[in-house]
């Protein structure tokens, strides 16, 4: 059997998976530089954006790469950050797109009997429990978890209803689901061409997770719009407003940070040289200074969405509905 690469990725048109809609307008096209093929982002009325044509089910494992989690293990600061975000005593954790286990591993020190699972195998250096396989079609206890977290997850899945529905099945009646998603309502961000697309599948706003979590069962208890976790900053605004003078860009190629879009989803942390070296030798002086320029303003525009409470990414942690359900007799 031939080994499958990055030119047996195929895509399908699908509806809205919050409103079912098949009517959606392109935000923006843009060249994956990592696969380096084209993909289109869609905006819904329901407040959802995504990409579409989707990458099939089957050809999802292909959008990563095998160092896509070079940057993001051993963040111990990190993992601590995130167990502010859950109860103070202590349960079931599940923790759904593990990676290699490092915050279940971290959890686990803390007292927590950990479980992960991914679809994908990153290997584990850790003695944890993690299981490689589709998260919807595994057999778990229902109501038998405490805490269900998904740390930067349901952006990157198919059909992330599923996987709301999926949690509140398996959520004990007073447990918690922790999870992060970008929210491309804040200032600048859906049209500023920052969000990783394709792996960002489905891009969020504050109404659109109440909807999902109603629809569930579920009600938001608490929303964090800070970086404590993740950054979000909308790049590549100065050369949109440039062209946007003439026309309406639909393309990043036209008006994306050039400079940032070298980093190709690596953080600068540890790749700086490199990163400056690439650029130095790629974009041109004026080019560079006006991705400076956007810098300050990417940068000013996340600064400023925190003190408004609509950043680009955000924290949530949500529970059962408390209300009570009249009766009908």
């Amino acid at each position: 059997m031939e080994p499958m690469t990055f030119d047996t990725i195929l895509t399908e048109y699908v509806p809205c998976d919050l409103c079912g809609s098949s009517d959606q307008v392109l935000l923006y096209s843009k060249i994956d530089p990592i696969t380096r093929k084209e993909f289109h982002l869609v905006e819904c009325d329901c407040g959802m954006a995504f990409v579409n044509p989707m990458p099939t089910a089957e050809s999802i494992p292909l959008l990563y790469p095998g160092d896509y989690l070079t940057d993001k293990t051993d963040l111990a600061s990190l993992y601590s950050r995130m167990m502010t975000y859950l109860p103070v005593g202590r349960g079931k954790l599940l923790d759904i797109g593990c990676g290699r286990g490092d915050f279940i591993n971290h959890a686990s020190k803390e007292g927590w009997e950990v479980e992960g699972v991914d679809l994908m195998d990153w290997g584990t250096p850790y003695d944890v429990p993690i299981r490689v396989d589709d998260f919807l079609t595994m057999d778990f206890r229902e109501k038998h978890y405490n805490a269900i977290t998904a740390w930067a997850l349901l952006e990157h899945v198919r059909a992330p209803s599923a996987f709301f529905k999926r949690v509140s099945q398996l959520l004990k009646d007073d447990g918690i689901f922790v999870f992060v998603v970008p929210n491309f309502s804040a200032p600048g961000m859906k049209h500023c061409c920052a969000e990783d697309v394709p792996r960002h599948l489905w891009l969020f706003t504050p109404r659109a997770v109440e909807n999902y979590l109603g629809r569930y069962g579920m009600e938001v208890r608490a929303v964090f719009h800070n970086d404590a976790l993740y950054t979000a900053y909308p790049f590549g605004l100065i050369r949109y407003g440039l062209q946007r003078l003439r026309t309406r860009p639909a393309h990043c190629s036209q008006y994306q940070n050039r400079s940032v879009a070298l980093l190709r989803n690596r953080q600068i942390k540890g790749n700086a040289t490199a990163w400056l070296a690439e650029v130095l030798k790629s974009v041109g002086p004026l080019d560079a200074a006006l991705d400076l320029i956007d810098l300050a303003l990417g940068v000013l525009l996340a600064q400023g969405s925190k003190l408004i409470g609509n950043y680009g990414v955000i924290t949530v942690v949500a529970g059962r509905n408390r209300q009570k359900k009249s009766n009908p007799k």
